[in-house]
């Protein structure tokens, strides 16, 4: 695969992504870990909830990983 069509494809799912978090109202996002310096196994993930203000019905979340200290 060329790097150009590797360029489109992350552009492409950019754009779904940004496109994505316009109308939604929750967006959660699984990512791998940023603690863990060159992390091949991908068995610690964080996780991002971003919540929309203002939407009715919906209360703040706080979400916390399983076993996290505060």
């Amino acid at each position: 695969v060329s790097r150009a069509s590797k360029l489109a494809s992350k552009l492409e799912s950019l754009t779904s992504m940004l496109m994505l978090k316009q109308y939604a109202d929750v967006v959660i996002e699984v990512l791998p870990t940023q603690l863990i310096p060159d992390d091949n196994e991908r068995k610690v993930l964080r996780v991002r909830l971003v919540m929309k203000e203002g939407v009715k019905y919906f209360n703040p979340i706080y979400l916390f990983d399983e076993g996290s200290t505060v």
